[in-house]
């Protein structure tokens, strides 16, 4: 199915290809047909960045396709047809590849590059291919697959107003059943919302929402069927994954337990976050973002957007344990998100009917990096300002972000040491946030996934030599374990071997002390700061094509 590929020497791949067909015939042709042309293959590092991703979720379903790239890479690796760019960002990305001959990218329908190819419709001359269920599509450029295959518009069921539900109520003891002919009995109830109860049931770790009367449209029944058909079982997503009736009646949806303190309740300034994690460091901040982008990724993966991004929409049990809750409302496909948080949304998106409109990957940019700065100032909003404007609203609008990349002022930073964790921050994460907050540039997601990624591995690997950097609140009095960089010194080796050299590395040892931050805007440290976050060790990723995990191709 894929001789339209034959004359082409080089073929840029979409890293949904592997995760939608990997494990698949149709890949397997796809391996053949490069090999058997001596194509090569050319991926961004979001293609890499993606698999991690995958691997993580640990997500049965995908398997099969993980599998593959092992196949992938045994196929292309060896005769260094297999080239890596250092790139993220779909115009880097292409930018990168604008030397390559006889070029053509292959990537399918739903895909998260081909989403943004249809958003930035970038100035790139090749020719693609969209891989589907029902064989494939060549356009001779860019621009004509967008014109000429236009995304779906927005369902017509979101415009229907009649309710499925009639005279039936759910409670303690009643038994519902699945599609397949599963039942289980709500034993307790759990909460309750505006839309409807949650209720334990006698199945472990399995809860269901009921529905109140007249909630239940067309509209939300054929999204939770959708959403249920994705298969997503990775710890961590309280998505619906089984319709329920009561005599034969819709009622709502099956969905997993998640465990642990609201994220909005524990990200709200220092106290509260020092009084549910007292001995938190830098790092179970960083780790918890990690985890929150990685699941915000997954979803983009599988054709949705989550529309309503919010701290109090997911659970923390641990930083490598978070919950995405309230799950029903998320967009998939051209089913939209009716809701949404006016604080975590683009501007450019207020005053719109949410359920009237079909939310693309774009839209969703400002509310990861809003998320983004919320967990790394633990809680606090980027337009929160000492001394501005009378209502937040106008701080957004006029792009008051109150940091500055030279830290040459915190005349208007809220007080309680929030221009120390600005200070110690990466400079790539700091540039990202100035250039998204105060000139309102946007960054892809996996942008933002790669740039805490490496904050992440800074840490872990002890790249800092100040160990305020390791704090949650650098600079800042509270008593919290301290951080120690040892100094090693020798080199554990077997007998007979000569000891390699080690880099040594100054060790620290800070005095505990007791007065700890209380609150948002507390009164700021009174010393003065006398020392700047220190450079990271350690040599920089080398830029260029290299090949796939690092090693380095032949071109």
């Amino acid at each position: 199915m894929f001789e339209e590929l034959n004359g082409y020497e080089s073929l840029i791949l979409d890293y949904s290809v592997m995760r939608e067909y990997g494990g698949t015939q149709v890949f397997s042709e796809l391996i053949d047909r490069i090999t058997k042309n001596s194509m090569d293959v050319y991926v961004s590092k979001t293609f890499k960045l993606m698999h991690y991703c995958v691997i993580n979720q640990g997500d049965p379903k995908d398997v099969p396709s993980t599998g593959s790239m092992k196949t992938f890479c045994s196929y292309l690796l060896p005769q260094h047809k297999l080239h890596l760019v250092q790139a993220t960002s779909v115009e880097d990305f292409l930018g990168s590849l604008t030397g390559i001959p006889n070029r053509i990218i292959l990537t399918t329908r739903n895909g998260v590059f081909t989403k943004r190819l249809y958003e930035k419709r970038p100035v790139f001359d090749s020719a693609v291919m969209v891989l589907g269920k029902k064989g494939t599509r060549l356009f001779p450029s860019i621009i004509s697959m967008v014109d000429e295959y236009p995304m779906p518009k927005i369902s017509e069921l979101a415009s229907q107003n009649k309710f499925l539900d009639t005279q039936v109520i759910c409670s303690v003891g009643d038994v519902v059943r699945t599609e397949d002919g599963n039942t289980y009995e709500l034993s307790n109830r759990m909460s309750g919302g505006a839309e409807g109860m949650v209720f334990l049931t006698n199945k472990r770790n399995q809860v269901a929402k009921i529905y109140h009367r007249n909630v239940i449209t067309p509209l939300r029944w054929a999204k939770l069927k959708k959403i249920c058909e994705l298969g997503i079982t990775s710890s961590g997503f309280c998505l619906p994954q089984h319709l329920i009736y009561l005599k034969e009646i819709p009622v709502g949806y099956m969905m997993p337990l998640g465990k642990g303190n609201a994220l909005g309740n524990v990200f709200d300034g220092p106290d509260a976050i020092l009084e549910a994690y007292p001995k938190w460091k830098r790092i179970d901040v960083v780790t918890t973002l990690l985890s929150l982008i990685e699941k915000y990724l997954y979803l983009h993966m599988h054709n949705c957007v989550a529309g309503d991004i919010q701290l109090k929409n997911a659970l923390i049990y641990a930083p490598n344990a978070v919950y995405l809750i309230d799950m029903d409302s998320i967009q998939i496909a051209n089913l939209p998100c009716p809701v949404g948080t006016e604080e975590f949304t683009d501007p450019r998106l207020w005053g719109r009917n949410f359920a009237g409109f079909i939310r693309g990957l774009e839209d969703e940019d400002y509310s990861i990096a809003m998320l983004v700065f919320s967990i790394l100032f633990c809680g606090l909003h980027p337009y929160a300002t000492r001394n501005g404007a009378e209502t937040l609203r106008e701080e957004i609008i006029n792009h008051n972000f109150p940091y500055t990349m030279d830290n040459s002022s915190d005349e208007h930073i809220p007080r309680g040491g929030y221009q120390y964790i600005w200070e110690y921050l990466p400079e790539r994460i700091r540039t990202m946030l100035y250039n998204t907050f105060k000139l309102g540039k946007s960054y892809e997601t996996v942008e933002w996934y790669d740039a805490v990624t490496e904050y992440k591995d800074a840490l872990l690997n002890m790249r800092y030599e100040d160990p305020e950097a390791y704090k949650v609140f650098p600079k800042m009095d509270y008593n919290q374990a301290e951080t120690v960089v040892k100094k090693p010194e020798h080199s554990e080796n077997k007998p007979g071997q000569p000891a390699k050299p080690v880099k040594p590395m100054p060790t620290y040892i800070r005095p505990e002390v007791t007065a700890a931050p209380k609150g948002k805007y507390v009164p700021k440290n009174n010393n003065p700061v006398t020392a700047k976050p220190a450079e990271e060790v350690g040599k920089k990723e080398k830029k260029g094509l290299l090949g796939l995990f690092g090693k380095k191709s032949e071109d």
